[in-house]
């Protein structure tokens, strides 16, 4: 464990015991301890009739009340406060205090004669557990974290980039940034061999102590900044929650939520790197706030980061939000506000126009094709398959045969959608003049469409070719005489893309 000083303990003495990382008869253990006392997720929930472990953080008036070994951990690990010794070792199997100091897991420094308190919370969550610092000192107060603070998985932007994580199987997946470890250790679960790096210590021991209680065996932690610890390894997924709070914001001096001078530097480097690690054929997965700047998108920045070999890859956005600099601070919590000043003067600075909370995907040509960039809006029912699924489509149209595909395949109208008609009063009466097809999802848009794509939609049910639908199309003078089939299948690709269609499997 490192070191710290005398002027360092004052301020952070509840967080300067780290867990140990102990031998495999330890974690099993620990690992049936926590099986058996049922300190699932679910349960805590239902214990504490609460709708996210997020949602609380203070035990009861007066403590616990401890009448098993669920209550003892909760009280413990999830509560984090002070728990009388002989209480928990009279709800807890025998040798289970023992364990804890074994691990260091508990401390009796700085508490009330007879009492101990965690070093570290445990959070189940994603269907496994997690070693995390706590919310709070354990008389419940409210103290400044240490800089190296591991922040808990529980919260909601964590859940959204879990959320963002793809599911299908990889070779080598490296996990930048990695904190507790949740999203390698879930990872690993697609990944032949995982990597997770972190540039402080303290997250990777708790990284390092996670795999160890979850029995992942294809991980690796390791210690450094972002791709420095794997250095001359390559990778067909790589992923990243990087921070966005510029350095000079003095409340948010946390090494998970800095990121340079203008709180896009992680995010820049990672990119500015990544031809070095990333294979051909290979991902790159992130969800970060970033910023549309005056002349200059956050995918076009993205290009430029990319170097000389950006021709290379493709760039797929899904935004979840899009703010003005007003709107973002309007909407953030108060201490943002109060910061206001130091945010206004960055994003005059940096001519910003718009805050971008978006899912990115960057993938490295695995063969040679025109790159593609593209910005979608997440809508309604968006998951992690849909962007890949989008960038697969869009790189399948422009293979050799895409037309002959296109015409043979069999769209479905999606019934979700609507059309819009806008009629205006002309010569006694309302007329139809414009149409709006609207698309909830997965990639939201409004589509000002013609008037033959109202008419085309209907017979669109997954029967009939693209090429029949044509046929069909010229021969009720649906569409021009003298439209070519082959624009015809572009422009199923076009509504295909958009969300207009669906191709059936």
């Amino acid at each position: 464990m490192r070191a710290m000083t005398a002027a360092q303990e004052a301020p952070f003495r509840w967080y300067q015991h780290w867990p140990k990382i102990g031998t495999d008869a330890q974690f099993a253990a620990l690992r049936s301890l926590l099986v058996d006392a049922n300190y699932t997720e679910p349960n805590i929930l239902s214990k504490l009739d609460i709708a996210s472990l997020s949602s609380y953080s203070m035990p009861p008036q007066g403590g616990r009340a401890i009448q098993d070994s669920f209550d003892a951990l909760i009280a413990l690990f999830y509560d984090c406060g002070f728990v009388q010794e002989a209480k928990l070792s009279e709800a807890l199997p025998a040798g289970s205090i023992q364990l804890f100091d074994s691990l260091s897991l508990i401390t009796r420094e700085h508490a009330p004669a007879g009492s101990v308190y965690s070093t570290a919370a445990i959070q189940p969550a994603y269907g496994v557990w997690t070693l995390c610092d706590r919310g709070a000192a354990p008389d419940g107060s409210r103290i400044p974290y240490p800089m190296d603070v591991v922040y808990p998985p529980v919260f909601d932007t964590t859940r959204q980039f879990m959320a963002e994580q793809p599911q299908t199987p990889c070779e080598a997946h490296l996990d930048l940034g990695t904190g507790t470890g949740i999203a390698a250790i879930l990872g690993a679960r697609n990944a032949k061999h995982a990597w997770a790096t972190d540039i402080t210590e303290r997250a990777v021991v708790f990284a390092e102590f996670n795999r160890r209680l979850n029995q992942v065996e294809n991980l690796t932690t390791a210690t450094g900044d972002l791709f420095a610890p794997v250095a001359g390894q390559t990778f067909d997924r790589i992923t990243i929650h990087p921070p966005y709070v510029p350095s000079k914001v003095k409340q948010s001096d946390y090494v998970f939520a800095i990121s340079g001078d203008d709180g896009e530097q992680i995010i820049r480097r990672t990119i500015e790197e990544l031809p070095g690690y990333l294979r051909p054929g290979g991902r790159f997965h992130s969800l970060q706030v970033a910023t549309d700047r005056e002349g200059e998108s956050f995918e076009q920045r993205i290009r430029k980061w990319l170097g000389e070999a950006q021709g290379e890859y493709d760039v797929m956005l899904a935004v979840h939000s899009l703010r003005t600099p007003a709107e973002y601070l309007a909407s953030s919590e108060e201490r943002l506000r109060v910061e206001a000043s130091v945010w206004l003067d960055l994003w005059e600075r940096t001519n910003t126009r718009a805050m971008v909370y978006a899912a990115l995907l960057i993938e490295r040509h695995a063969e040679p094709h025109p790159a593609i960039t593209r910005r979608s809006k997440a809508g309604h029912g968006y998951d992690s398959s849909h962007l890949p699924w989008l960038l697969d489509f869009l790189k399948a149209l422009y293979r050799p045969g895409h037309i002959e595909m296109l015409l043979n395949a069999r769209p479905v109208g999606r019934p979700e959608n609507e059309l819009v008609i806008l009629q205006r009063l002309r010569d006694g009466a309302f007329r139809d003049e414009e149409f709006r097809l609207e698309i909830p999802g997965p990639f939201a848009l409004s589509l000002r469409c013609e008037d033959w794509l109202r008419k085309v939609i209907p017979v669109c049910n997954g029967l009939r070719t693209w090429a029949e639908i044509f046929d069909y199309a010229k021969n009720n003078d649906i569409i021009r005489e003298d439209l070519a089939i082959e624009e015809f299948a572009k422009g199923l690709g076009v509504l295909v893309s958009l969300g207009a269609f669906k191709l059936p499997e």
